[in-house]
């Protein structure tokens, strides 16, 4: 199975301050974000909303190629884009797969809660079912490059830093699609080149995505 999620945060974290250190105005800021967040941390919910979200991902079973919280089918859920592909991978492939977008997920997450002041529009959620049934909707409904985040003081440059924090998963994860012959290396290729419009890297873009607005709507951003 994969590691709980508030020992994926506290390790991601440990991570961040080391990358950071010497820098002691951000680490100020951050630090007691980060202590406040693991002191109340609703470890049941917001593991069954990730785990959840992941485990719809990679159905490679399901007809279609629509996933939870899509009303069309543009961003394809990865199990349907590599339906053949995933279903000859073995239970511990597929758990370092799960691994892989539970980090992105939490990635976001983890940002959303360090460099976010989200304004509460309605009462923050704690309830699971709830907090999973008000987020669905709000992930491929968000626009990240649109966001107006200035309000908080953040602006556009949220965008870079989660792009930077999340470029060593990524490469994991393509590095892994490769070696056990998820994409072709022509397609490899393609991806490395990063060619507009690349539905893989869209794909793995709003996993990160979905773990920043999981923090935005449960304090109560929606």
């Amino acid at each position: 199975m994969p590691q709980s999620i508030k020992n994926r945060l506290e390790s991601m974290f440990s991570k961040t301050q080391s990358t950071l250190k010497g820098d002691d105005s951000i680490l100020e800021v951050i630090e007691p974000k980060f202590d406040k967040l693991m002191s109340g941390f609703n470890s049941e919910a917001i593991t069954y909303c990730i785990e959840k979200y992941i485990e719809a991902e990679l159905d490679y079973t399901t007809p279609g190629s629509r996933g939870i919280g899509r009303t069309v089918s543009i961003i394809p859920r990865l199990g349907s884009y590599f339906r053949k592909p995933l279903s000859k991978l073995s239970n511990k492939e597929l758990n370092k797969l799960h691994c892989f977008i539970q980090d992105l997920c939490l990635r976001g997450y983890l940002d959303s809660v360090l460099y976010i002041e989200w304004p509460a529009k309605s009462d923050k959620l704690s309830n699971k079912e709830v907090l999973f049934e008000e987020w669905i909707p709000f992930i491929y409904t968000l626009n990240p490059y649109e966001l107006d985040l200035t309000i908080t003081g953040v602006g556009a440059w949220i965008w870079d830093l989660i792009k930077a924090d999340t470029l060593f998963t990524l490469v994991e994860i393509h590095n892994f699609m490769r070696e056990n012959e998820v994409v072709s290396d022509a397609l490899f290729k393609k991806i490395e080149r990063k060619l507009s419009g690349d539905k893989i890297n869209l794909i793995l873009d709003y996993y990160t995505i979905a773990g920043f607005s999981l923090r935005a709507i449960e304090e109560g951003y929606y």
